[in-house]
Formats: C-alpha cells, sequence, structure tokens
C-alpha cells in the first residue's frame, strides 16, 4: 500500500497542472521589461540608494547637458548662453553660406544617429521628445555646440588670457568652475562619440589647426590629471564621456589593485593612528596615478617593510561631488572594475576620526583646502554610504597592514622608538645614556675579574 502512494499522488499533481492556466498580460514582454542592459547604454541615473546621501551631488546647477535634466526651470537661464555660444561657433566655421551647409550636415548626422545616442542612456526619459519633432536633435546639437566653443575658448584663454575678458563665462572664475563642476556629474552628459563626430564634421571644414576634440578635453578637465604621462597619449583610448574620461585619468595605473584579486576579501582596516602607532610610515608619492598605492610587498620593490607610499589627495569643496559621481558610475557600469570605490573604501578604513586627518595631512597624504580635519573624517566617513563592494583591490594591501599591525613585535619596537627615539635631543640622550650605561657594564665586568 505504502509503496503506491507517491505514483498516485505523482499522476494527481498531472491531472491538476493540466487545468491550470495562467493569464500573461499583453506587455509582458515589453522592451520596458527587459532583464538585461543594452551593451551601449553608459549614461545613467544615480542609483536612488546613493542619492538619498546626497542627491545635490548629482544635479546640475548652472546648465543641463543632455535629456536628463533637459527642461529644468533652474537651469533655463544658461540656454541663452548656448545660444550665444553657438553662433560665435558659427563664426568660426566661415561665411553664412558655409555656416549653414555646416549646421546642415551636423543636423543630419544627428538624425542619423538618434536612435544610437538614445541607447546610451539607460533611463526611458525620452517620453518628453515626441518622435514627430526635432526636438531631441536640437537639443544635442545645442548643447554639443556650446561644450566645443567652451572648450576652444578655454584652450585660447590659457595663450592669451585676455582675449575673452569680456566673456560672460570664461571671465567669471566662479561660472567657469561651477560649469566644470556639471559637466562631470554622471546625469549631465552626452555620449563622447557624438561629440567626437560633429566636432571633426564641424572642424575639418575650416582648414584650421585646431586641437583633437579628445585633447581639447583632457586639457579642460587637466586639474584631475596628477601625473606627468599624459593619460589620453594613449590613442586607443575612448572615453564613453566626461565623467569616464576623468575616472580614467585617475584610475590608468593600478598595478597592486590589479595583482591582489585572491579572493580574500578584508572586511577591516585599522585605522591611520592604529597603523602609525605600530609602526607603519605614511610617505606622500608624487606625481602618480592617484589610486597607485605602494607597500613593501607586490611589484615595487623599493619601498621599506613598515611604509605605505600613496599619491597626495587634495580635498576641497568638489572632492565629494566628484567621487560620488565616479563611484557612481562604477556602481552601474564597471561592476566588477570598482578601483575608484576601492580607493575611496581604503581612505574610509584609514580615517576615523579627526587624528587620522591631521596624521595623513602632517605626512602631506591629504592635502585639505576644507580648513577643518573634522569636516574631511566626515566626508571620507559618508561616502561609501549604499556602496556595494563584492571585492576590493586593496584586500591584500589591507592584509599585509593589518597584519603589521597585528605583531607584537613591530608594536613595542614602534613604543621604544616613540618614546626614546622622537626627537634629535631626545634620541640624543637615549644614546649618550645607552654608552653610559654599556661604560658601566663594562666596568662593573673588568671589575670583578680583575
Amino acid at each position: 500500500m505504502g509503496e503506491n502512494e507517491p505514483s498516485n499522488s505523482s499522476n494527481h499533481i498531472e491531472k491538476t497542472c493540466k487545468h491550470i492556466s495562467i493569464e500573461i498580460p499583453g506587455d509582458l514582454f515589453s522592451k520596458d521589461l527587459e532583464t538585461t542592459f543594452r551593451r551601449e547604454e553608459c549614461i545613467y541615473k544615480a542609483p536612488a540608494a546613493l542619492c538619498d546621501s546626497n542627491r545635490a551631488c548629482y544635479t546640475p546647477r548652472v546648465i543641463s547637458i543632455g535629456p536628463f535634466h533637459h527642461g529644468n526651470k533652474k537651469l533655463r537661464p544658461m540656454k541663452i548662453q548656448k545660444q550665444r555660444y553657438l553662433k560665435e561657433f558659427c563664426k568660426r566655421l566661415g561665411g553664412e553660406t558655409k555656416v549653414q551647409e555646416s549646421l546642415k550636415v551636423l543636423w543630419s548626422t544627428i538624425q542619423s544617429l538618434e536612435d544610437k545616442i538614445k541607447r546610451c542612456y539607460a533611463d526611458n526619459t525620452f517620453v518628453k521628445f515626441s518622435s514627430n519633432d526635432d526636438k531631441f536633435v536640437k537639443m544635442i546639437l545645442l548643447d554639443a555646440v556650446f561644450i566645443f566653443e567652451l572648450f576652444l575658448k578655454n584652450e585660447e584663454d590659457t595663450r592669451d588670457n585676455k582675449r575673452y575678458q569680456d566673456d560672460f563665462i570664461i571671465a567669471k572664475p566662479w561660472l567657469r568652475a561651477a560649469i566644470q563642476r556639471d559637466l562631470i556629474l554622471l546625469e549631465n552628459q552626452l555620449p563622447f562619440f557624438i561629440l567626437k563626430k560633429l566636432y571633426s564634421l564641424a572642424i575639418e571644414e575650416t582648414k584650421l589647426n585646431y586641437p583633437s576634440f579628445l585633447d581639447l578635453s583632457c586639457h579642460y578637465f587637466e586639474k584631475y590629471g596628477k601625473n606627468k604621462t599624459k593619460p589620453y597619449e594613449t590613442k586607443h583610448y575612448k572615453p564613453l564621456h566626461f565623467t569616464d574620461l576623468v575616472r580614467h585619468f585617475l584610475s590608468f595605473k593600478h598595478p597592486q589593485l590589479l595583482e591582489s584579486r585572491d579572493g580574500k576579501q578584508v572586511k577591516n582596516l585599522y585605522s591611520a593612528t592604529m597603523l602609525h602607532q605600530a609602526g607603519v610610515k605614511f610617505k606622500a608619492l608624487k606625481d602618480e596615478c592617484l589610486l597607485d598605492i605602494r607597500a613593501w610587498k607586490g611589484t615595487e620593490n623599493t619601498v621599506k617593510k613598515g611604509e605605505l607610499h600613496m599619491p597626495p589627495l587634495e580635498i576641497d569643496n568638489s572632492t565629494e561631488c566628484l567621487f560620488r559621481n565616479l563611484m557612481a558610475l562604477e556602481q552601474c557600469h564597471y561592476p566588477r572594475e570598482e578601483f575608484i570605490c576601492h580607493y575611496v573604501k581604503l581612505l574610509d578604513f584609514l580615517v576615523d576620526v579627526e587624528k587620522d586627518v591631521d596624521l595623513l595631512i602632517e605626512n602631506k597624504v591629504i592635502v585639505s583646502r576644507l580648513g577643518d580635519s573634522k569636516a574631511v573624517a566626515e566626508l571620507m566617513n559618508k561616502l561609501c554610504l549604499e556602496i556595494v563592494e563584492v571585492t576590493s583591490g586593496y584586500d591584500a594591501l589591507s592584509q599585509l597592514l593589518n597584519d603589521y599591525y597585528e605583531s607584537s613585535w613591530n608594536k613595542n619596537k614602534a613604543y621604544l622608538v616613540s618614546v626614546y627615539f622622537h626627537n634629535v635631543w631626545i634620541g640624543t640622550g637615549t644614546v649618550v645614556g645607552l654608552i653610559i650605561l654599556a661604560i658601566t657594564v663594562a666596568r662593573f665586568i673588568l671589575f670583578f675579574f680583575r
């Protein structure tokens, strides 16, 4: 009897399933419900969880670029400047006939690539742009030409700073800084490929020796490049947009970062002050990629044991905005290459309180423009909120530092050095005392064996 029960139960389930029907809604297979992301997607709205920490860091203050913030009433005053820059850019192209021809070429190019441009945006914001009108094309053209003229004026202003002393934007440092800040926001981007394409089409007609668009872009954002060898000298580099370009400036070189992925995740790291108490010395590197942090193990054999070499990080009012947008890009587009997230997480570990900041400032690892160590500590502690990090490129480095701290020998040695060799005078006194002690012991031994 018991042996037949499973078979009967199976037959009953099979009969029941035949009478079950599932109603499938007609829009179930809509494109809006796709579970995979399009490969072309590279411009995103910042994830809601990140925006909860500081929405203002992802929102443009003075100018909108692209569709996400298009039409924002607070940003409308800059539309006049876009139109002025369009007029001034047209003057570069030549006479009226030539200008009309060039604008027609740019317009038709945008139209032909409209679908490709839209596929670069991960959020369905195009409902505001009817497929029957040319608002989207007009927006791309106006925004692109504004960027061209801004970058060209920025380039020319470095050679002759009196040339644009009456320009509405170039002549106002605060406005230039605000626009540059807005142009690195993840939500405020145009695809780089369309900017490069349009610029090439417009400039090649002038027969003038203008820089390439990549060179112009790198010059405009050059303050983010710390190294002597400019990253844009790599001809094969193709940025997705300006946020991606700035990320490349900061993360193009990271030897230890790539070599330390052993699968072992380190969930904690002792603070800078605690590591210092165990004898770790922080030293500033010059002219290196920000992420190129070196310890005494790895490919760099020039680092002495107990030393941690870090490129200086300049912290000012724009730092939070910069890192938040780069981290948002990595969370959305580079889930396996979150180099900036790894770096900021490492800083979060090292900096707990003000005295950690003071130590790093003293060793020139941090250069603070905020004027308050507490503000720097609070900034470092909140940047990683809601950041999802599966593994870090600095796991091996963190484990090395933790092991060094947990060594009793290192702690005792560091204590003796800090107490008896804290400065030249104390060190001299210690040495003299040891010499006197040695002489006394030697005399005692000689006297004893005489």
